[in-house]
């Protein structure tokens, strides 16, 4: 049914090939490593590059690099690691994130996972990112509201989480899956911007957002529900599958219920 050719050993491909294709990815790096590097520099997106810097001090400790280099990127970039030019990009985007108010940022810790660490983080991800929000949270509640402030007088706009996610130099997917074209909606929003919105009712109650435990199963019950509504499922099926007793799978059914309707209402286009 396959090309014989399929089972050829990746040692016999061309080695013109090969290198071809390594350099066009290390050129097409390059060429995001030289954009980021101008976008950050100059504040494009709003933040003073100085500012910046100094916020990106505890990423630079955490990951024991020298945070010197940041201060050479601006006049010496080429001879800057590629890794510190990511941390920055990082600080960036944690920046962006901690401008959110506190009740937004429950719903924006799966694109920002997706940013930083990929589509479909492990368990060990999930805990280095937590870890990683800790360290810089205590960082950003100690700079006062003068320094923010005069740290985004850039006299460019300050680009917020959602759209800087999506700026062509910050962007880590191709174009096609960009929020703009995805399609989830009536905003077209990326898979990862429709989980979140459509999760808001199952973690905004007080003693979700306070609970770790409680909030990671929140998010699990999403997915699952999310699942359901994407493949046509049967709400008391799942509940009789997961619930521990008569009163939980009631809850559990009711509430999936719930959510599948909602689903039906955001995105009825891909209801199943």
């Amino acid at each position: 049914m396959f090309d014989d050719d399929f089972d050829d050993s990746i040692g016999d491909l061309d080695p013109e090939v090969v290198a071809a294709f390594d350099g066009a990815a290390a050129e097409a790096f390059a060429k995001r490593k030289a954009r980021l590097t101008r976008t950050l520099v100059e504040g494009e997106t709003g933040v003073q590059y100085e500012s910046l810097a100094l916020f990106a001090e505890p990423l630079f400790s955490l990951y024991e690099l020298d945070a010197a280099d940041a201060f050479r990127l601006r006049d010496e970039p080429d001879s800057v690691a590629d890794d510190t030019v990511a941390l920055l990009e990082t600080a960036r985007v944690l920046w962006a994130f901690f401008s959110l108010p506190p009740s937004e940022r429950a719903h924006k810790r799966q694109a920002l996972a997706s940013q930083l660490v990929g589509e479909d983080p492990s368990e060990d991800d999930w805990v280095g990112l937590d870890g990683l929000l800790e360290t810089v949270e205590i960082h950003w509640q100690a700079m006062l509201p003068e320094e923010i402030e005069m740290a985004q007088s850039t006299g460019h706009a300050v680009v917020g989480f959602d759209d800087l996610l999506h700026h062509p130099a910050f962007r880590v997917g191709p174009e096609e899956g960009d929020a703009t074209h995805a399609g989830f909606g009536s905003d077209g929003l990326s898979e990862t911007e429709a989980r979140a919105r459509f999760a808001q009712p199952l973690l905004e109650s007080p003693e979700i957002m306070t609970d770790p435990d409680a909030f990671e199963d929140a998010l699990a019950r999403a997915d699952d529900y999310w699942d359901l509504a994407r493949n046509g499922g049967d709400p008391a099926a799942f509940a009789a599958e997961h619930a521990q007793d008569a009163d939980e799978t009631k809850r559990l059914a009711d509430e999936a219920r719930t959510m599948i309707e909602r689903f039906r209402e955001l995105f009825p286009e891909h209801a199943g």
